[in-house]
């Protein structure tokens, strides 16, 4: 293996900055200079130079000589003038130009002539065709123009630090544990995974390989070549029936020690030259530079994988050899070649040698071997044990998360032995795969300065683009022509759920592959089949990014489907545990995302409700397609619940999620702005944004229906009275595209509101948040000022309760969070905010039948429960009304006057105090408390807080739920127990709980009787007198006969099976419903 010669890397390409050309003509711009330097830079190790060479010495003809350089003609052109279409200069007097220019061993002089001989040229003929294309209407580059542009922005971040602290980590208790030398990265598209390893690059010596098909087009870096085809034919060459897996095991070990064999030619060659260690690595990457170009690569790779042993390991193909003896052989020489570029003052513990294997999941598609059955990937993690004890370490890079195939546990592993009790014999020492890629890491330290950024900054694609993840502000901070919403397109087309080709997942004997049905059992059909599109797939990633869905980790089919959305749909992997036996993912706040996410729903309902249908009105086409959001979304999110796939822990608040979305949606899709309307009945996804500010009314008017609506906006404050809702919030918007979880109470402050407003997100409360379950960023502008900040943010809070019982809900912002820190001591207005109670109520008809044994608290309303009932079925919205002055606690007993330490407002208090109002048959229902006599500078120091109470989960009180979509949503909410799989019903589903896996009345208290009548179902005991047993009947008779009594007698008592919130103290007191005591409850 000889390498070149010193003399020829010594005399490499010009160095520094280009020097002008022709500094009595216009100077041209350095930056394009060195642009052209840089293509042609790396066009000189490429096959241009040879090729080039060759059509000289065969005098070829000048057809053919102007078709070799015609394309870096055109890239130039476009570099210096903007434009590609100036005709490509004949060979006869340019031939030797390009030569020249691609030469490596050309002086710095000879290569400025040349260069300057090609822009006259380019100047000259743009000027002869001063009618065609000029620079201010250049097409704007392609996506792939603009990613490849992207990959050369500066590096920021500190992810390369972590990656290399880890991987030296791994190492260091690596020795003699098979399987623990290599380390998969796995993370979602455009998160920088391939500019990770690029950057560490320059500090860790790395063996980069690049295992990109060449039809892949979309990526960049392209793939490696080796013998005139892609590297990754080598490893994913199939094998045939007598293929042994031992066989292609060594054939990989062959093929990764003879690139080192590279790096040791490389390394003496340099060593020659008089060139120290200092800069080795960033030297070798330089030397190696980026496929297809580098001829340096294509030749390393070329002889690598020629099967042709050499040095010592010219038996390394015989099965004779012993695992052992050939390992020792392979850390004797691996430690011969590093220690030639290892430092040896560093006493740190680490890999001298790092390979990286780029797009790595095509290892994981091929069975290569058939004896036994393994697959490419298996076979190289199986190579790098022969290198156990050397100072070498791999990487699997990939978006690819199916854990058992690059990161097995123990209890799947495809190793050929059983598992060893002793952890240094276990095949159970794989790492877990590394996800800490960057996030938020942005060109500028801040991403934001507050109330430096508008309300149309805020709204923007560019700005929008700066958070989350680093593909997207990289493409359009960098190639400043390019088309934006050609990128959020882009970020479209990485939220379809791709379904693999049933050849891309092979079934092996260790079973560690998906079972036989599994993609039917998800049901995800193969695009490529020719079958109607399934929509609940088709709309899961974007439904997954705007409402934040959390899949179960208990399922094998769950934990493929999240790892599918990490491989084609952008889910971010946060952790795997050690385990490895799922992975913790989720949609990270990325507005970009979430609007392409918006966008793509649209796009879907739009097709599908619509189709070709072009003679309707506009009114008609937008009904159409809001009518679709109304009726696709909930079954989508349906079909996955029931299928188990998504976590049902909190149903209550998935519902009202999707219903604050849909109204979110609806509302932007029903403005009347004339350019809005436009874009929506021309499915203009170029147009239509879903990232817009949007009235706090507008909102609501979507969210409430059409019956309630008037009576809401027209309510005032609950604890101040004052103007109404319309009024309160006519300046106010809301922006929000998606949910992202709140992990403390610090999250629920005016400060973290304002950051996520610019962020476009909502907050979902997480773990234990009390009295908020969902807070939807309100901006009030102040003074009209178009630039908000932390004190002109208010809010809407929503507390969800998934209940039939009504409760008594109260949600004080200021006492329970503390949202607003506006200093006191300042002056100004205080703002607004707005609570919405969200009683759902919904439970599975076959619920509703079984006994309930409650826990029974009294009501805290003033009048019997058969009114209240009855009042309750008339009531589904309650907004509140200001508060009488004082207010009387009554229990059984006593009757004793309760001062409310609540605030009154600035005028006084004979203005705001009414009285309480008598019950109303009206829809809307009064909440009515009390205000004490208080000062006017207490009341300075109030936010005004407006409440709404809805009951239940339809169309009459919600305006984006369709006359026939109430099923899907109770579906969503009813609760299903451990036996809802079950194969078989009635009789067999009554047996199994007569086996008692939990208790439930009747069927688990069969076997007892009772001596009077049991609540459980429990049989009476007949030996008892007549009396008791007809007293018995006779109740049981009446019961029987008078289902609307009995259901009335259970409504007297209320199931407190809460949890208990936070500095809350719950007062129980019975009640018997017909003797005219009431209990009264205020809070403050």
């Amino acid at each position: 293996m000889s390498g070149r010669s010193s003399k020829r890397l010594r005399s490499s390409e010009p160095q520094g900055s280009v020097k002008r050309p022709n500094q009595e003509q216009d100077p041209q711009p350095v930056s394009q200079l060195e642009k052209a330097q840089e293509l042609f830079r790396e066009a000189r190790e490429s096959k241009l130079y040879n090729k080039l060479l060759d059509l000289i010495r065969r005098r070829a003809s000048p057809q053919e000589s102007q078709a070799c350089y015609s394309s870096i003609f055109k890239e130039l052109a476009l570099i210096i003038i903007g434009r590609d279409d100036i005709p490509v200069p004949p060979s006869a007097s340019h031939l030797w130009t390009f030569l020249n220019l691609c030469n490596p061993n050309l002086e710095r002089e000879e290569w400025e002539f040349a260069m300057e001989t090609l822009i006259t040229y380019i100047k000259t003929e743009d000027e002869k065709k001063p009618t065609l294309q000029t620079p201010t209407s250049n097409p704007k580059p392609t996506i792939k123009e603009s990613v490849k542009t992207a990959w050369k922005t500066a590096y920021v971040g500190g992810a390369h630090d972590l990656l290399q602290g880890a991987m030296n980590a791994m190492y260091s208790t690596s020795f003699e544990k098979p399987y623990a030398n290599f380390c998969a990265i796995i993370q979602g598209s455009g998160t920088g995974k391939s500019r990770l390893v690029d950057k560490l690059a320059d500090s860790v010596f790395m063996i980069p390989m690049i295992l990109r098909p060449t039809e892949d087009i979309s990526g960049f870096p392209q793939g490696d070549m080796a013998n005139e085809r892609p590297l990754v034919e080598f490893f994913c060459e199939k094998g045939t029936t007598t293929t042994s897996a031992f066989h292609v095991q060594r054939r990989y070990l062959l093929f990764l020690l003879k690139v080192i064999a590279s790096v040791d030619d490389w390394i003496n060659i340099r060593t020659r030259s008089g060139l120290g260690i200092e800069r080795v690595a960033a030297d070798w990457k330089k030397h190696l530079g980026l496929p297809p170009l580098s001829l340096t690569r294509f030749n390393m790779y070329t002889n690598a994988i020629d099967p042709t042993p050499f040095g010592d390991f010219t038996d390394i193909l015989s099965e004779e050899i012993e695992f052992d003896t050939l390992k020792n052989r392979v850390k004797i020489y691996i430690n011969s070649v590093t220690k030639k570029i290892e430092d040896a003052t560093n006493k740190e513990i680490r890999p001298v040698i790092v390979f990286y294997f780029d797009e790595a999941h095509h290892l994981t598609k091929t069975v290569v071997a058939k004896n036994p059955q393994r697959t490419a990937y298996q076979c190289l993690c199986k190579a790098f044990t022969y290198m156990m004890g050397a100072p070498v370490f791999a990487l699997f890079l990939s978006t690819y998360s199916r854990l058992s195939e690059f990161a097995p546990s123990s209890r799947n592993f495809w190793s050929g032995r059983p598992l060893a009790t002793d952890p240094q014999g276990s095949d159970d020492n794989m790492n877990a795969p590394f996800v800490e890629l960057p996030f938020d890491a942005w060109k500028e330290s801040s991403l934001v300065i507050e109330g430096t950024h508008s309300a149309e900054e805020i709204c923007s694609l560019k700005f929008m683009a700066r958070f989350g993840r680093p593909l997207f502000w990289t493409i359009l901070e960098n190639t400043p022509s390019a088309d934006h919403n050609e990128t959020i397109k882009y970020a479209m087309s990485k939220l379809e759920l791709r379904l693999e080709g049933p050849n891309a997942m092979p079934k092996l004997e260790s079973g560690l592959n998906d079972p036989s049905g599994l993609n039917d059992s998800l049901g995800l059909r193969d695009p490529k089949a020719d079958q109607p599109p399934n929509y609940p797939a088709q709309l899961l990633p974007a439904l997954a990014v705007r409402v934040d869905l959390t899949f179960e980790s208990n399922r094998d089919e769950a934990v493929l489907l999240e790892g599918l959305l990490v491989a084609s749909s952008m889910r971010t992997v946060y952790s795997v545990p050690k385990h490895r036996q799922y992975l913790r993912g989720g949609y990270s706040s990325e507005p970009f995302v979430a609007e392409a996410a918006a966008r793509a729903i649209f796009q879907w309902c739009y097709n599908t409700a619509l189709g070709k249908a072009s003679d309707l009105s506009p009114a008609d086409k937008i009904a159409k397609i809001t009518a679709m959001y109304k009726s696709s979304i909930p079954p989508a999110l349906s079909v996955w619940l029931d299928r188990g796939l998504i976590d049902k822990g909190t149903r209550g608040e998935l519902v009202a999620r999707t219903l604050c979305t849909l109204a979110h949606d609806i509302a932007i899709l029903e403005n009347p702005d004339h350019e809005n309307v436009k874009a929506v009945i021309g499915c203009s996804i170029s147009t239509i944004t879903f990232s817009k500010m949007i009235r706090v009314e507008d909102f609501l008017r979507a969210l409430i229906s059409k019956e309630f609506i008037d009576r809401v906006l027209d309510a005032r404050s609950s604890n101040l009275g004052g103007k109404k809702l319309r009024d309160a919030f006519k300046d106010g918007y809301v922006h929000f595209t998606q949910f992202v979880k709140a992990g403390d109470k610090s999250t629920i402050t005016d400060e973290a509101v304002y950051l996520l407003f610019l962020r476009g997100a909502a907050i979902q409360g997480y773990g234990n948040m009390v009295s908020a379950d969902l807070v939807i960023p309100v901006w009030i502008p102040t003074n009209n000022s178009q630039y908000p900040d932390r004190w002109s943010m208010s809010a809407i809070f929503i507390q969800v309760k998934n209940r039939v019982n009504k409760q008594f809900i109260l949600i004080d912002a200021q006492e329970t969070f503390q949202f607003f820190t506006r200093p006191q001591t300042q002056t100004g207005r205080k703002l607004p905010y707005i609570t919405i109670a969200m009683e759902l109520g919904i439970l599975a008809a076959e619920q509703k039948k079984a006994p309930q044994p409650e826990v029974k608290q009294a009501s805290t309303v003033g009048r019997t429960r058969k009114g209240q009932q009855a009042q309750q079925k008339k009531n589904p919205v309650q907004v509140s009304m200001p508060a009488t002055p004082t207010a009387k606690r009554q229990t059984r007993g006593t009757t004793k006057q309760v001062r409310v330490q609540m605030p009154v407002p600035a005028t006084p208090v004979r203005d705001t105090v009414q009285r309480i109002l008598p019950p109303t048959p009206a829809d809307v229902k009064v909440i009515s408390r009390e205000l004490p006599h208080i000062t006017r500078s207490q009341t300075l120091q109030i936010h005004p807080r407006y409440e709404i109470d809805i009951k239940g989960c339809s169309g009459r009180v919600y305006n984006v739920i369709g006359d026939a979509d109430k099923s899907h949503y109770s579906s969503i909410l009813a609760h299903k127990d451990m036996l809802a799989e079950h194969p078989r019903s009635k009789d067999w589903i009554e047996a199994v709980r007569r086996m008692k896996p939990y208790w439930v009345a009747p069927s688990s208290y069969h076997w007892a009787k009772m001596n009077k009548e049991s609540r459980l179902g429990a049989k009476i005991n007949d030996d008892k007198n007549t009396d008791t047993n007809t007293n018995n009947n006779t109740n049981s008779n009446s019961n029987n006969n008078d289902d609307d009594d009995d259901d009335d007698d259970d409504d007297n008592y209320y199931n407190i099976n809460d949890e208990v919130e936070d500095d809350e103290v719950v007062v129980n007191v019975y009640s018997d419903a017909d003797s005219g005591d009431t209990d009264t409850e205020d809070v403050a």
